[in-house]
């Protein structure tokens, strides 16, 4: 292969030893570099034009720098994947444990083995699943970010549950593994943000209240709307919203779709990520009662020995 398309295929990068296996002399590839027609970004790597030098350029020296085995991974791979909207500062990758690699300015190294990998945009990279578990994982991530890392994901679309599911029991040892085994189930009945899964954990299941279904799509008298969770058969919605004040055009949209439902019969409950967080028992309470006046006659179970989950609901 020429030179030049070995380049376009690597975003305009090249090694030294695929410059000379394309027939480039040491002479010719010195000339280029000393006239400003190629850049230097490390010993034995070439940005084959002048001008700025990108990330995905500098994720390319990377990957050439590591060498066989090497895979962008954790905010590299999760830009990648579409998971960051922007490109990190630095390039995150990883290479076996047997070898070591001097790295660039840039580059963050690990060492980890027996990594599933694929291909983006013409690069190695850590699979999503565990690029998002990765995410997850991380020294500062709390287990309430560990959960929004995975809601977030399959709500884009990047990852399924099951791919979730099956690569966190490829990690024993992750930080916040049995959360995520509980909320990946939440997750996976359609919660689709934190104080989502929130509620569905520490109001709903725990309290024992009718299942409501979560993002149920629905016809109504405004068209199709979304719904948090829906219990269907006594015409109650519970809508949770996942900011502080729910201000701007989101809030102008949850006032007509709450509008939308009062056409519809429906009574809508709204409450916020801090109710679910600081007082899940008494939210639990007001959602029974709206239930139990609209028909429901189930029991109501206290969560704990503090529950007062049943004072709240006597008259």
């Amino acid at each position: 292969m020429e030179w030049h398309e070995l380049a376009r295929r690597q975003h305009g990068v090249l090694g030294a030893e695929q410059a000379a296996l394309a027939g480039l002399t040491s002479s010719e590839v010195r000339w280029r570099l000393t006239s400003g027609r190629w850049q230097s970004l490390g010993r034995g790597l070439y940005l084959t034009h002048s001008g700025e030098v990108s990330w995905i350029q500098r994720a390319q020296a990377s990957v050439l720098r590591a060498g066989r085995g090497g895979v962008l991974t954790g905010i590299s791979a999760a830009y990648l994947h579409g998971l960051l909207a922007q490109p990190p500062t630095r390039v995150t990758l990883a290479i076996p444990r047997s070898r070591r690699v001097v790295p660039l300015p840039w580059m963050t190294v690990q060492r980890r083995n027996d990594l599933p990998v694929v291909v983006r945009r013409g690069l190695p990279v850590l699979a999503a699943p565990w690029t998002v578990l990765d995410l997850a994982g991380a020294p500062q991530a709390t287990w309430r970010d560990a959960v929004a890392e995975c809601a977030r994901a399959v709500q884009r679309r990047r990852v399924t549950v099951s791919q979730l599911v099956i690569a966190l029991d490829c990690r024993p040892r992750h930080r916040h593994r049995r959360v995520l085994e509980v909320a990946l189930g939440a997750v996976g009945e359609g919660a689709e943000s934190l104080p989502e899964v929130g509620y569905l954990i520490r109001v709903q299941r725990r309290h024992a209240l009718p299942p409501g279904s979560p993002q149920r799509v629905d016809g109504s008298t405004s068209g199709v709307v979304r719904r948090d969770f829906w219990y269907r058969a006594y015409g109650v919605v519970v809508e949770v919203d996942g900011r502080l004040g729910h201000e701007g055009p989101g809030m102008w949209r949850d006032r007509r779709r709450d509008r939308s439902a009062a056409r519809d019969g429906l009574v809508t409950l709204r409450c916020g990520a801090a109710e679910i967080e600081a007082a899940p028992c008494e939210l639990a309470a007001d959602v029974a009662a709206t239930l139990r006046a609209r028909g429901y006659a189930g029991p109501i179970t206290a969560c704990g020995l503090r529950c007062d989950v049943r004072r709240l609901l006597s008259p």
